[in-house]
């Protein structure tokens, strides 16, 4: 897993790095009757052509007009407030959202070389590193009724998606297939969001793969798994630790079902030839509107011109979230997936 950690701790240096130093804040008028959503599509779309001016400038507005979306906020304006070199701004913003149990990753390996003589933000990542220490992974096991042991039965892993638990993730991977034929393994981060609610860690994490590979053997051995039939589902940062941990190999894989993935940067030619060639499925459900279509479009198409075995649904004017007819598509995908 090393190989892992580099790329991953790699691909958070590229976001943060650049141009460290603010131009004069854009005057351009903001339309008010957009959504938070996009307010925040076009503050990272500016961030990403290095206008971290116009980017904060987005973001600020978002944050004043959309308090109910206060957590994502301090957490996007904490990384742009660091890649323009404001600091003591960062530092204020975490401040603040650390004290209402929202979570930012402090003491990952980027933000402790760049803020390594900040003091205030040295206490701050010590509260983060206590709280997370006495945590971890929570799992709930649902056996499909009339469960036998003396049969054999596909086994789905489902990585929620950030700022949602189990109880909510329960609510939206629902299925008559999954409940009549699968071992379902609902998966709860230990990272916090807030007091309620959890995410997935973009930067590679020991614990995490130490805590899920530990949860995955103990499936596989106390109940009866067709170990030819591992399914990992996910939603948005949930799925892109599926994909992760699928693309990697991290542990054995049959396919994937998948709504609104984040794709990973760092997949490589050789770990997408691999995925194809030991005939592994890959279902995406998705909106035409959500922000992650074009990597998800082109992973299914590198896989495809691979001869692989690939669904996409692209749901028409949706956006990053579940359709109403969720549960009819993701059942058709279950069967799919298991053939």
């Amino acid at each position: 897993m090393r190989k892992f950690s580099l790329r991953r701790i790699l691909v958070f240096s590229i976001f943060l790095s650049g141009n460290l130093f603010c131009q004069d804040r854009s005057a351009e008028k903001i339309d008010e009757s957009l959504s938070y959503g996009e307010l925040r599509s076009t503050a990272i779309d500016h961030l990403r052509k290095d206008s971290i001016d116009s980017a904060i400038y987005y973001m600020e507005f978002a944050h004043k007009k959309f308090p109910e979306n206060d957590m994502q906020s301090l957490k996007i304006l904490g990384q742009m407030y660091t890649k323009a070199g404001l600091f003591s701004k960062a530092v204020s913003v975490w401040k603040e959202g650390i004290y209402k149990g929202y979570y930012y990753d402090l003491n990952n390996e980027v933000y402790q070389r760049l803020y390594k003589d900040n003091i205030e933000f040295a206490k701050l990542a010590k509260i983060e590193k206590d709280k997370i220490n006495a945590l971890h992974i929570l799992t709930e096991v649902l056996l499909p009724e009339n469960y036998d042991n003396k049969e054999r039965y596909p086994v789905l892993f489902i990585f929620h998606g950030n700022n949602r638990n189990i109880e909510t993730s329960k609510l939206s991977w629902v299925s008559e297939t999954m409940k009549n034929e699968y071992i379902s393994v609902f998966l709860q981060s230990y990272v916090p969001m807030n007091d309620s609610t959890f995410q997935w860690l973009t930067t590679d994490d020991g614990k995490t793969n130490e805590e899920f590979r530990k949860i995955y053997d103990n499936v596989i051995k106390t109940y009866s798994v067709d170990t030819d039939r591992i399914i990992f589902a996910g939603m948005s940062a949930g799925g892109r630790k599926a994909v992760e941990y699928a693309f990697s190999e991290f542990v054995p894989v049959s396919g994937l079902v998948l709504n609104c993935p984040v794709i990973p940067a760092d997949i490589t030619e050789e770990e997408v030839k691999q995925f194809a060639e030991k005939n592994k499925r890959i279902g995406i459900i998705t909106g035409e509107k959500d922000f992650a279509l074009a990597a998800q479009k082109k992973l299914i198409s590198d896989i495809e011109n691979l001869n692989g075995k690939v669904k996409l649904l692209v749901n028409q004017d949706l956006g990053h979230e579940f359709s109403e007819n969720f549960p009819v598509i993701f059942d058709e995908y279950l069967r799919w997936v298991k053939e």
